[in-house]
């Protein structure tokens, strides 16, 4: 009686295993980061070149049926949407700009504030270990990432296979949906341990868009003067977002001969980045002391 006066209740639902802790995690961060204006004016400017290419796969889906004898024509004129692998790719890479301010702009809102508010302290002093926490955070990255790159990329995949004359589109080109999320994946896995690394450290916007921009402007750019210097496209290995372009054009099967000489060395660096990304993450999360 006396419990029941106090407002308890006894729990009827059925508990869930422990690793979904990071689940509610990842989709408060992703709540926090859509509430904010600037998510919406960064999405929008995603979905111009989405649509963009949507239009274009449609108006070679008319220009085809509407005028059969024009078909080779029209796949020439328009051969950035021929439905092959590499149309996916470039829009996927084309997404990058847009990806990587939305990202800038979230780090401080998802993992930043959490260090400099408490916020890392107010989860684990619950039932949730610093894995949990991590693995929800980079969950959250990772959903933001395929909001702006793999999803629209899907929908153009499956556009493009209802524009056809048959289905026989999707069972002809497997290796592209594979490709897709392969790539997504990729993109999802390598910007998230960044991104978390770099915001558990930095905590702040500013430093945080400068160190950013320092990776994927300051570091290319380099990288391009120092090619053109000493007529090396190693040096083109600077930039990492070209490289994940790589390991992303071979999810595809689309590298080409200049590009297959470089996809061993980008390879290498994606990892090392990966992994100085967590093992610079683990002092941050253990560095934090909470008495349950």
């Amino acid at each position: 009686m006396v419990l029941e006066a106090a407002g308890y209740r006894s729990w009827k639902e059925k508990l869930r295993p422990s690793w979904l802790a990071c689940w509610p995690i990842a989709r408060t961060g992703v709540v926090l980061v859509v509430r904010r204006k600037i998510f919406w004016l960064l999405l929008g400017l995603a979905l111009i070149n989405f649509l963009f290419f949507f239009a274009m796969i449609y108006l070679k889906a008319q220009l085809s049926v509407q005028h059969p004898g024009f078909r080779n024509f029209v796949d020439e004129l328009l051969s950035s949407v021929s439905g092959k692998g590499k149309t996916y790719l470039e829009f996927m890479f084309a997404q990058g700009t847009v990806t990587m301010l939305l990202l800038a702009f979230a780090g401080e809102t998802l993992i930043g504030a959490d260090f400099r508010r408490g916020g890392l302290t107010f989860y684990l002093s619950r039932r949730i270990t610093r894995w949990q926490y991590l693995l929800g955070k980079l969950l959250a990255i990772g959903v933001l990432v395929w909001m702006t790159t793999t999803l629209p990329a899907l929908a153009l995949y499956i556009e493009y296979g209802l524009l056809t004359d048959s289905l026989a589109y999707f069972g002809q080109n497997q290796r592209i949906l594979l490709g897709i999320l392969g790539y997504g994946l990729l993109l999802a896995v390598v910007l998230s341990l960044l991104l978390f690394a770099l915001a558990s450290w930095l905590r702040r916007t500013v430093p945080l868009i400068m160190s950013w921009a320092c990776v994927f402007v300051f570091l290319p750019s380099v990288g391009g003067l120092l090619r053109s210097a000493f007529d090396d496209r190693r040096w083109l290995l600077l930039n990492l977002w070209d490289n994940v372009r790589l390991l992303g054009a071979w999810c595809f099967g689309a590298l080409s001969g200049g590009d297959r000489e470089l996809s061993v060395g980008a390879l290498v660096i994606v990892g090392l980045v990966c992994l100085i990304s967590a093992v610079t993450s683990i002092p941050r999360l253990r560095a934090t002391q909470v008495v349950q």
